[in-house]
């Protein structure tokens, strides 16, 4: 009798369970797949052209054409060739002689970050700006793209997502010496925007420096204006020659899509070679000239990132790429064409990508245009897995996919909930998320995983392995690390006195010993201790504004700043608030 209750258990259990796997099998597919795991049929068909004239009609396999077109003998000597001639063209980038120093996009002639890091008067900064007087530097292209992460204060004015170039409006260009000297140059038009180039130097007399640094608008630079005294200010004048000056990114890039092009039509690589060339032809691609990490070159730090690279690459080339390319074998052109598009708008997306308004993505909110992006993106992206699960789904791929990456869900919405962490999807983890479900015999695999190699290497290459994870303070990069700042209290004001929280109210909670003091972005005093400020008392040019912040010092470090007090001096003294801090410093993160 239990034999048979148990039997009748499983029956209904069995009635029960049967057409959820029927619909589950209808969905999925196949639980295994139909064919080899690794031999799956290639494309349909070639690409063709065909045309008529009049009653005649023909028909191009170009393909074909291409695969009776092979150079003999002639794969190993062409790639010795092309691995000589890109050494000359990264010795004539970085190591030609008698040529201008580099410099960084972001490089200024004194960095007076943090706010008051120049000391008083901008004295520390002193050296920084006389030891480079009348010498040569050079700028490599794409300092276009180089913009603030952060938000800076120049006078009352929140510069953000722009260049730091302050001044150059004037009929001799004079900028504050803390203004970046590339974005400079390319706002005085000395240098190109693409090819870069070289400058020449001059600053001017320290303390003098000099007061109105006129605002005006040139190739797509709107500088900003300051009107108060600076102690350090700069003018920069043309080299006069192009001579080991104009960066190499672009005429590199289009030699080695015609290298790559060439060894894929003609010379016929076997898949495995053909996967080592994009993979380390690309990384030094990338370090040396598309998004290099040091300028010049760190040697060390390139070949200590090869190996990691190399090590992911097996896992590409096994799971994916080993699958693709054996489809495209027989179709050189398909090959070079879907591959290559594809490889090279990965390897140069930070270029190519560096306008579309959501760069900050996870950072600051989306414009209007940031936001049509962003669903542009979405849309191909549900498309393309769509596409790729149905075909995984014809092949019995599908639940082989799905029981390896639905896991993922929960283990990211963990992270994500983590206290003082932030779940961070770098871009090369997005591309090793999205190469596995690329690895289909079909040409949006071709192409999608090879976009997706060079955004992994534009990743690791430029940025390194960052975590998954990251702790909230090392993404601020040089933002304010929201630490409390000083109020200001507008209803306690004379006319010439500003008043704010004095240091005894927190000074047992943070070892606060003083206020450090800008007046006009330069700073006034480093260990003032009283809690308010007699304007009057501070010589300042009547009939312009003036700028006040202020910061406590902890364990003899500066805190963050406020935001200025805005003060207008004319005759009567009369103060003009424009902003009183709230007493929250605001986290912001760099790119």
């Amino acid at each position: 009798m239990l034999i048979h209750a148990t039997d009748g258990f499983s029956g209904r259990l069995r009635r029960i369970t049967r057409p959820i796997r029927i619909l589950t099998r209808r969905i999925l597919g196949p639980s295994k797949p139909t064919s080899g795991h690794t031999e799956l049929p290639g494309p349909s068909s070639s690409l063709t052209l065909s045309s008529t004239i009049g009653n005649r009609s023909w028909v191009y396999h170009p393909d074909s054409f291409f695969n009776s077109i092979t150079i003999l003998y002639g794969l190993y000597p062409f790639l010795l060739l092309w691995i000589g001639c890109f050494i000359i063209l990264v010795r004539q980038q970085y190591y030609t002689p008698n040529t201008p120093q580099i410099i960084s996009c972001n490089a200024a002639p004194w960095d007076d970050w943090p706010p008051d890091i120049c000391g008083i008067n901008g004295g520390n900064c002193k050296d920084d700006l006389e030891s480079i007087d009348n010498q040569s530097f050079r700028c490599l292209g794409g300092c276009a793209n180089s913009k603030l992460g952060n938000p800076r204060y120049v006078g009352a004015e929140k510069v953000d997502g722009t260049f730091l170039v302050i001044g150059g409006g004037d009929d001799e260009g004079t900028y504050r010496a803390d203004s970046w000297l590339c974005p400079s140059a390319l706002h005085s038009s000395l240098i190109s925007p693409t090819l870069g180039g070289c400058i020449n130097f001059h600053s001017l007399p320290y303390p003098n420096g000099y007061s109105n640094y006129q605002s005006s608008y040139s190739n797509n630079i709107n500088s900003t204006s300051f009107e108060p005294f600076y102690p350090g200010a700069y003018r920069i004048s043309s080299y006069g020659t192009s001579n080991g000056c104009l960066d190499l990114h672009y005429i590199v890039t289009g030699f080695n899509v015609f290298c790559l092009l060439l060894t894929v039509l003609l010379l016929k690589p076997p898949s495995s070679l053909l996967f080592i060339i994009l993979l380390v032809g690309g990384y030094f691609h990338l370090v040396l000239f598309a998004n290099p990490p040091s300028i010049p070159p760190n040697w060390e730090t390139i070949f200590a990132g090869l190996p990691p690279i190399l090590l992911a690459g097996y896992w590409f080339w096994k799971l994916s790429f080993k699958r693709t390319l054996a489809g495209f074998k027989d179709l050189p052109l398909e090959l070079a064409l879907w591959q290559g598009l594809g490889y090279w708008l990965g390897l140069e997306s930070s270029t190519i990508f560096s306008k579309l308004p959501i760069t900050r993505l996870g950072y600051d909110a989306l414009d209007p245009a940031g936001v049509i992006s962003l669903v542009c993106i979405v849309v191909v992206v549900v498309i393309v897995v769509a596409i790729q699960a149905w075909q995984m789904r014809k092949y019995g791929l599908l639940r082989y996919y799905l029981i390896r990456y639905i896991p993922l869900v929960p283990l990211l919405i963990i992270l994500a909930f983590l206290p003082n962490y932030s779940l961070r999807l770098h871009h090369y983890l997005l591309a090793i998320i999205a190469i596995p479900v690329l690895s289909l015999p079909n040409r949006i695999s071709l192409f999608g995983q090879a976009f997706a190699l060079g955004l992994f290497l534009d990743g690791t290459g430029r940025w390194g392995w960052d975590g998954l994870i990251q702790l909230i303070g090392s993404l601020a990069g040089d933002a304010n690390t929201g630490s409390f700042v000083p109020s200001f209290w507008s209803n306690l004001t004379t006319s010439t006195t500003i008043h704010f929280d004095p240091i005894e109210s927190i000074e047992q909670i943070y070892n606060v010993t003083g206020f450090s003091v800008l007046v006009d972005d330069i700073q006034h005093s480093g260990n003032y201790a009283n809690s308010s400020i007699d304007m009057n008392l501070l010589n300042l040019t009547q009939g312009i504004d003036h700028y006040l912040r202020i910061a406590y010092i902890a364990n003899g470090t500066s805190l963050d700043f406020t935001d200025p007090v805005v003060w207008y001096a004319n005759n009567s003294w009369s103060e003009l608030w424009t902003g009183v801090s709230d007493g929250i410093g605001n986290i912001t993160t760099d790119l």
